[in-house]
C-alpha cells in the first residue's frame, strides 16, 4: 500500500517507511499555525530509551492520555496562544525550543536517532504539569511524540 500524498507543496524524505513533509513548521501558510486541528503521531516515539527521562508509569499514563484528549481538540492557534503566569511574569505555555539548549543527553539522543536531519534545529514542547513536558517535531501539522519527560530533565532550568 503506497503511502498518501501530503497536501503541502513541501520536499518530502523518507525515513523508515514514512514520508514526513520537512518544512519551516513555524510558517504562516503551514498548517500547523491555523485553525487546523492537533494532530499526534507516535511514529518516533522514543519508548526504547531507557536514561534520564521514560514515559509515564501507570499514575502518570492517565494524565497524559487526557492531556492528548484536551490538545486534540484544541487548533494550532489556540495551542500557541496559551501562555503559562510564572513569578509575576508570563511566557508561551507551549512552544519551540533550540535542540542546541537541550541537555546533552537529549541532544545526543536526537543526533543518534538523526531527527535534527528530518526536522531541523528545534524541538516542541508541551507543558503538561508544573515540571512535567510531552517533547517532539512538528511537522505538516503533526507533532510527532518524541519524549515524555516527567522531571523536566529534558531542559532543566533552575528552580530554586
Amino acid at each position: 500500500m503506497s503511502p498518501k500524498k501530503a497536501r503541502t507543496g513541501s520536499p518530502k524524505r523518507i525515513v523508515s517507511g514514512a514520508k514526513v513533509a520537512k518544512a519551516d513548521a513555524r510558517s504562516s501558510a503551514g498548517p500547523d499555525a491555523g485553525e487546523h486541528k492537533v494532530t499526534f503521531s507516535f511514529h518516533y516515539a522514543d519508548h526504547g530509551y531507557q536514561g534520564s527521562w521514560s514515559w509515564p508509569v501507570a499514575g502518570e499514563a492517565e494524565e497524559l492520555l487526557q492531556f492528548l484528549c484536551a490538545v486534540g481538540s484544541s487548533t494550532w492557534s489556540e495551542v500557541k496562544a496559551q501562555l503559562f503566569n510564572s513569578k509575576g511574569g508570563s511566557h508561551k505555555k507551549h512552544h519551540y525550543q533550540s535542540i542546541d539548549g537541550l541537555c546533552r543527553e537529549a541532544q545526543e539522543r536526537i543526533a543518534h536517532l538523526r531527527l535534527d536531519e528530518q526536522f531541523g534545529d528545534e524541538i516542541f514542547r508541551f507543558r503538561v504539569g508544573n515540571r512535567k513536558r510531552l517533547w517532539g517535531f512538528i511537522a505538516a501539522g503533526v507533532f510527532y511524540v518524541l519524549w515524555w519527560d516527567a522531571g523536566h530533565l529534558v531542559y532543566p532550568v533552575d528552580h530554586g
